[in-house]
């Protein structure tokens, strides 16, 4: 088994009880990609931002990641580019691995269906380091009882991991990684699977 370790940023957040692709659905800006083979070895990187296309970045978002729309426009290249070397991830058989890995594959999925290709999403099958350390973390809820899902500054300070690139396609996919390896030492990955929404918006799937 191969894995695309992934991350995105994106212009701002998902209404998750829409489709990917909705009107005011956030828009790709950045994408990351580590490919590691089954012993998490690296094989290659893709890294790359997007040049908006009737978007722009909102403050609060350029507050977080740091990104402004002149860098974008500057060094990001047609967000078709992009889609078309993650479906060739996909396509060539790599299981995509993220920290919160259905926000950033619904962030991918939104772009396939705007630009009218195949969204890939039953063909994706992904494991979610995020869900796969919450036993692991063990990170208490608010109301006392059980565990919540990590934040990735968590689950980093859990195994003394420095994300020296924080909020940042490029450092939190790094970090992503770096926690998955240690899930995979443990034995504690979790399968990959494709996520169906429980009640898909207007009849397609989330």
């Amino acid at each position: 088994m191969k894995y695309a370790v992934i991350d995105t940023e994106t212009s701002g957040l998902f209404d998750f009880s829409k489709p990917a692709d909705a009107e005011g659905q956030p828009r790709l800006a950045h994408l990351a990609m580590i490919l590691v083979d089954e012993d998490l070895v690296e094989l290659a990187r893709y890294d790359q931002f997007v040049k908006p296309d009737g978007w722009t970045l909102g403050e609060e978002v350029m507050k977080v990641n740091g990104l402004t729309n002149e860098h974008l426009t500057e060094h990001g290249v047609p967000v078709a580019d992009v889609i078309a070397e993650y479906a060739k991830v996909i396509d060539d058989g790599f299981v995509i691995v993220a920290f919160n890995a259905q926000y950033d594959t619904k962030v991918m999925r939104g772009e396939m269906r705007r630009a009218a290709v195949d969204d890939r999403f039953e063909a994706t099958p992904n494991i979610c380091v995020m869900r796969a350390l919450v036993d692991v973390c063990k990170v208490p809820k608010k109301t006392g009882k059980g565990f919540k899902l990590p934040k990735l500054s968590e689950a980093c300070a859990h195994f003394e991991i420095v994300n020296e690139g924080e909020h940042t396609a490029t450092g939190d996919a790094e970090a992503a990684l770096a926690l998955f390896r240690r899930l995979h030492e443990s034995g504690a990955v979790l399968t990959p699977a494709v996520h169906f929404a429980k009640a898909p918006p207007e009849g397609k799937a989330a």
